[in-house]
């Protein structure tokens, strides 16, 4: 798999289709072997050494079978969907594209930290040179690579500590290490976006190619969720770890969400959803961790944690979902707002605006789709804080359920907006770019029937993944066919059967009623008696700008006049931060340039030597 991936990036050279070809079936490959490992128990361990008494090596086991099955599925979607849409870039981008497969891959499979820092490395270099395969897209490319450096170098500090306790870099399998937990911890949380770390997220997908934002979106965030699962693995589960971690999350969660609902921008929108979904991930590992460290034969742990994959799961294949077929329209129709879109179902086709319908909905918690699946287990983990033990921890896990929840809200009102204004918005009647589609429908109906065919079998997926005491049979649903988030039961559901009455009592008679009556009257919006220009109508600013008036404290909302025109203007304050933080860092870096790099080469010697001393000094 990872020679393929190899070969697949040196094809790229010469020909970019056959180039994702190979990473379509590299990643198919790769998706039997995580089934094997995640579902059937396949192990295996290979370690060499690499010099002196250095060892390095690869590891399969069930936590790299679940992340390497989750993100396999985002690998094939997007290599399929290239072969049509990379035609439109470079041959660097089917070179690129395999090699951030790759790096991935091997962050999956790594059995040290060395191995996990090449991987990681790989991919964070291909991303960045990826983002800038879109033409002006350097500033936002730089912003990624600052935050992913960021948490390259606090990987390396773990490393380090890791070094300084077992005089190697494999991964243990215990250590208590406060530097390697907490630096670890670190780097894996600014990868996925947490709050304050997400203003990457918002700039580098809104610039990226769409297939590129798919990637940076869903499977490259995800090995910072993947992270923190294989270092909470090896240093145990810590309590006060639990608690900053559902905090953050929650906090995230909420900030992300609202960030939804306020967002303009085709492609911005999907990136705010994704601090939201990773926020709502980050919270449930709390919730592991507390209800591990109280209990190790906890059911809520355990319950917890498949809420995590679940989640990981739903946000992973339908973010990639909603990034191809925005991407797609965005691509064709030349347009960035969500406003200049309308009507994708007409201007673009019914494919891409079913693909944003399927994976909104599934954002939106919408019965019979992974989203919903997830975001119902997610809040029976919350429920069930009961079990904490002390005062504090309840307050904390009942705040977060309280921000998750208008989180879910705050979701589904973003993802609304989204799919009325875009896919089944009036059309504009603005002509779509032609282009070759054929593969990049194929990839998004692939989603979207992994989407609702995960959702119906659900309770299937759990109980082959080996937790079999979730599963049972009750009030005449069969055996094997019902979730259930506790032993004893405390909640129970059956997305199977859901879909089955949701069906019957609402699709079919849909259907019977849209194949029997076709007409439709339409009558002129009310305007105050004033005849509606064609340029008058209810925009996507003004379906937001209710929130943003109600959470106006958050939003900072402004009412901007400029030439006898108003608009609304909303701040992010932790951008309006880094704002503030780049002037002085920018201001700073000028003045010491002055005095160290001033053609005078004794004083640039004093300076690297002074740097080396203090690193030997710090880390020696």
């Amino acid at each position: 798999m990872i020679i393929l991936y190899l070969i697949g990036a040196i094809a790229g050279f010469f020909n970019r289709k056959i180039s994702y070809i190979i990473a379509f079936i590299a990643s198919t490959i790769a998706l039997f072997i995580s089934i094997k490992a995640a579902f059937f128990g396949y192990s295996n361990a290979v370690v060499f050494k690499a010099f002196d008494s250095v060892y390095m090596g690869f590891l399969v086991d069930k936590t790299t079978g679940l992340f390497l099955f989750i993100s396999s599925l985002s690998f094939m979607a997007v290599s399929l969907f290239s072969i049509d849409f990379g035609m439109r870039y470079s041959k660097r981008m089917a070179v690129l594209l395999n090699l951030d497969m790759l790096g991935m891959v091997i962050i999956l499979y790594a059995h040290d930290m060395l191995t996990f820092l090449i991987g990681w490395e790989v991919m964070t270099i291909s991303s960045y040179l990826l983002i800038v395969e879109h033409k002006g897209s350097f500033k936002e490319a730089f912003q990624f690579l600052s935050f992913s450096e960021l948490s390259t170098l606090s990987l390396i500090i773990a490393a380090i500590a890791l070094f300084r306790q077992t005089s190697g870099f494999v991964f243990p399998k215990h250590m208590e290490n406060t530097t390697f937990l907490f630096f670890a911890s670190f780097a894996f949380i600014v990868k996925m976006g947490i709050l304050p770390f997400h203003t990457w997220l918002k700039q580098a997908h809104a610039k990226a190619p769409s297939n590129v934002s798919a990637l940076l979106s869903a499977p490259v965030t995800l090995m910072g969720v993947y992270g923190l699962v294989r270092v909470l693995g090896i240093s145990g589960y810590i309590h006060s770890w639990g608690i900053v971690a559902i905090i953050l999350g929650s906090v995230s969660a909420f900030f992300g969400a609202i960030g939804a609902a306020s967002a303009k921008g085709l492609k911005v929108l999907p990136a705010y959803s994704t601090v939201e979904n990773n926020g709502m991930i980050l919270s449930m590992l709390g919730f592991v961790a507390i209800a591990r460290h109280l209990n190790h034969a906890s059911t809520l742990a355990d319950f917890a944690f498949i809420v995590v994959i679940m989640l990981s799961l739903a946000h992973t294949v339908a973010k990639t979902l909603l990034f191809l077929s925005v991407g797609q329209a965005k691509e064709q129709l030349n347009e960035e707002n969500i406003d200049n879109v309308r009507g994708i179902h007409r201007s673009v086709g019914k494919i891409p605006a079913l693909g944003i319908v399927i994976s909104g909905l599934s954002f939106s918690a919408f019965p019979g789709l992974i989203g919903y699946v997830a975001e119902w287990m997610m809040l029976e983990a919350i429920f069930q804080s009961y079990q904490f033990s002390t005062l504090s921890d309840r307050i904390v896990s009942s705040t977060a359920g309280v921000l998750l929840s208008l989180a879910a809200g705050f979701a589904s009102f973003a993802m609304i907006k989204l799919i009325g204004y875009s896919a089944v918005g009036y059309h504009h009647n603005k002509k779509a770019i032609p282009m070759p589609k054929s593969f990049m429908q194929t990839s998004q109906i692939l989603l979207m029937l992994i989407i609702i065919g995960f959702s119906f079998f659900a309770s299937r997926l759990i109980y082959t993944l080996g937790y079999k005491n979730f599963i049972i049979g009750a009030l005449g649903v069969p055996q094997g066919w019902l979730i259930a988030s506790a032993k004893p039961v405390f909640g129970v559901i059956s997305p199977a059967f859901f879909a089955i009455v949701l069906s019957g009592l609402f699709i079919v008679p849909l259907i019977v009623y849209l194949k029997t009556s076709r007409t439709t009257k339409r009558v002129v919006s009310f305007n105050g008696g004033l005849s509606l220009q064609e340029s008058e109508y209810f925009t996507a600013n003004a379906f937001s700008f209710t929130i943003e008036y109600i959470l106006r404290i958050l939003y900072r909302t402004k009412e901007i006049i400029q030439n006898k025109r108003a608009y609304v203007q909303i701040i992010d304050i932790f951008e309006t931060f880094y704002t503030v933080l780049i002037r002085i860092t920018r201001v700073i870096s000028y003045r010491i340039s002055i005095i160290v790099m001033n053609s005078k080469i004794h004083i640039y010697i004093a300076y690297m030597l002074f740097l080396f001393i203090a690193v030997f000094i710090i880390f020696g």
